[in-house]
């Protein structure tokens, strides 16, 4: 889809029909004729369209000319029928002379709080302040979602503690997978804020340059959070493996001695069951006396499997 914002005398973001100067491009999931249009209208290589709508695309930083190319990852939450609650997508963001684009596979959030006017001092026409508030943006939603994966972590843990069932183990195991994508891309994308820096690819004003320190300060807290979150929730699955196997080896010792303790009374009626002479068979009371000695065995063995501490 696409769809061309300006901003109007007052700063409010309008849409216009046609891509004119100082306006805003957004593509989502674009079709090629979409994608063709902007590229024949601002002149931009193709590969700046095509490479941010490929999943595995690695964020970085491209220059061609008086064209700028930047692509972020950015988290979004997953729908329902996804096991994995939280995946990164990208963004491409791409600086022209006269007009800057944005295209993403999804209809991210991020883009939603520049349409709906939540994001204050936005100006279509400000292309590098745009390109660091939406930077700065993406590393809150890194936050955000950590914080709705630490939530989950810890009700999982719950569920875990009151049952050991297969489903809140997998749930901790997909949530696992998010952080792992996060912990990636925010790496990556670290590296990008970094790289714009230490670089003059964007002329930035002193606002901006504290907004752009800001965006890498809540990157990298976003990093650590992840790499927390992910070293606590390895160590929490270590803990209730080792628990369920503990829990395994205590069943199979309790079936191992209940075992032992009935194999002696079924040993005593095997005996007795052979067509051979035994000794008390011709007594009327033979089988109370077995039975009785069966039980005092079976007794013994169990206290002193109780003192093994085998229960």
């Amino acid at each position: 889809m696409l769809t061309i914002y300006k901003s109007d005398t007052d700063g409010q973001l309008v849409e216009t029909a046609e891509i004119v100067r100082n306006s805003w491009v957004h593509l989502t999931a674009p079709t090629e004729d979409e994608m063709l249009r902007v590229a024949e209208h601002i002149g931009v290589p193709h590969d700046f369209l095509h490479d941010p709508l490929d999943l595995d695309e690695r964020p970085r930083v491209e220059k061609d000319e008086d064209d700028l190319l930047i692509i972020m990852n950015a988290p979004y939450r997953t729908e329902n029928t996804d096991a994995v609650p939280y995946r990164t997508v990208p963004i491409g963001i791409i600086h022209t002379k006269d007009v800057l684009v944005t295209i993403c596979r999804k209809d991210h959030p991020v883009f939603q709080e520049f349409t709906s006017g939540r994001v204050k001092n936005f100006y279509s026409h400000m292309k590098t302040r745009f390109t660091l508030q939406m930077i700065h943006l993406i590393a809150r939603y890194y936050l955000r979602y950590l914080n709705d994966i630490n939530a989950r972590i810890l009700e999982a843990e719950k569920e875990l503690q009151q049952s050991m069932r297969n489903q809140e183990v997998y749930a901790l195991l997909n949530l696992n997978k998010s952080l792992v994508f996060f912990t990636t891309s925010l790496k990556v994308n670290r590296g990008v804020i970094q790289k714009l820096t230490r670089t003059s690819i964007l002329k930035m004003y002193e606002e901006d340059e504290e907004l752009l320190q800001d965006a890498l300060i809540e990157m990298q807290q976003a990093l650590d959070a992840s790499e927390i979150h992910s070293e606590n929730l390895s160590n929490l699955m270590d803990a209730y493996a080792a628990i369920i196997q503990n829990n395994v080896n205590t069943v199979l010792k309790v079936l191992t001695a209940l075992t032992i303790i009935l194999a002696i009374p079924t040993m005593i009626a095997s005996i007795y069951g052979m067509n051979v002479p035994l000794p008390l068979q011709d007594k009327p009371y033979a089988f109370p006396i077995l039975m009785s000695i069966s039980l005092v065995v079976g007794l013994t063995t169990g206290y002193a499997f109780y003192k093994m501490r085998l229960f």
